[in-house]
C-alpha cells in the first residue's frame, strides 16, 4: 500500500512524511496532490475535492476557513482572468 503513496525519485510518502515546519506541510500537500490529480479527468474528481475540503475544514476556526475561503477565491479570479485573455487573444488572431 505505501508504494501507492510513493512520489517518484523521493523517499518520502505520505505514510512516513511526518510535516513539522510550513515548508514540510507545503511539501507534503504536494504529496497529496501528485496522488489526487491523476483522477482530476474523472466525473466525481470534484465531488472528491469537496469531500476532503469539507472533512478537512469542520474542524478548524470560522477564522481560518475564511481564510481558506479567501484563497479558493483567488485561485478562482486568476482562472477566470486567464480564461478570459485566452478567449480575447483567440478572437484577435
Amino acid at each position: 500500500m505505501t508504494e501507492l503513496f510513493f512520489k517518484k525519485g523521493d523517499d518520502k510518502t505520505l505514510d512516513n512524511f511526518i510535516p513539522k515546519s510550513e515548508s514540510d506541510f507545503v511539501e507534503y500537500a504536494e504529496l497529496i496532490s501528485h496522488r489526487l490529480c491523476p483522477y482530476e479527468k474523472s466525473y466525481h474528481y470534484i465531488a472528491l475535492l469537496k469531500a476532503v475540503m469539507r472533512l478537512s475544514l469542520t474542524s478548524l476556526k470560522a477564522a481560518d476557513v475564511k481564510d481558506i475561503a479567501s484563497s479558493v477565491t483567488t485561485i478562482l479570479a486568476r482562472s477566470v482572468k486567464y480564461i478570459f485573455f485566452s478567449i480575447e487573444w483567440e478572437d484577435c488572431s
